[in-house]
């Protein structure tokens, strides 16, 4: 019976492994298709990528970390309003204002609001950067002015930038001009700031 058992699995994995191994396999960056040498010579630390398996094929996607773009004067107007609304007084649009959006309430956010070679940064460039840990409707974080960390309590900023994430921590970089810089994933926020700045 446990040779049965044993042998069951053997073919169960051979068969499982097989029907894998004749499927093409496609490489995309964004929606674009790529072939497998310029896809691994994507560089890792600013892309992420998903994996989808069908009956037929294997597709690989590769997906930017930063997206850039750009408000017009209504909805940066709007953005702005919303986010005075949440922080407060000192909130200011004629920074650039860097948002760190977090989806859970985890040790992660606690680790940020303490992170303090990021809060150095920001401060030592106070005349021309502001930065805000912020949870979103149903992360069930707990505003607390004092550490940086508020709340969209309306869930604007995911449902505006980040309502196709799979990630549980995304940031958005609003200058004063307009315009945005998306950031999907990435777990450093210090690192951020880096890409922020490429």
């Amino acid at each position: 019976m446990k040779q049965s058992i044993s042998l069951l699995f053997l073919l169960f994995n051979f068969v499982a492994f097989s029907q894998s191994q004749g499927k093409p396999t496609y490489f995309y960056l964004e929606n674009q298709e790529i072939d497998k040498d310029q896809f691994l010579k994507l560089d890792e630390r600013k892309t992420y990528h998903k994996e989808v398996v069908t009956d037929t094929a294997i597709f690989v996607k590769a997906y930017q970390h930063k997206n850039i773009g750009h408000l017009d004067s209504l909805q940066h107007n709007q953005i702005n309003l919303l986010l005075k609304k949440n922080i407060g007084e000192k909130y200011n649009s004629d920074k650039k204002n860097m948002i760190h959006l977090y989806s859970k309430n985890d040790d992660k956010i606690q680790e940020d609001a303490q992170f303090k070679k990021y809060w150095r940064w920001i401060s030592m460039n106070r005349r021309n950067y502001q930065s805000y840990l912020m949870g979103t409707k149903n992360s069930e974080i707990k505003a607390d002015e004092k550490n940086n960390i508020y709340v969209d309590s309306y869930d604007i900023l995911r449902k505006l930038f980040f309502k196709d994430s799979d990630f549980d921590l995304n940031h958005l970089l609003i200058k004063p001009s307009g315009e945005v810089y998306v950031f999907f994933g990435m777990d450093n926020i210090l690192s951020v700031l880096g890409y922020a700045a490429d």
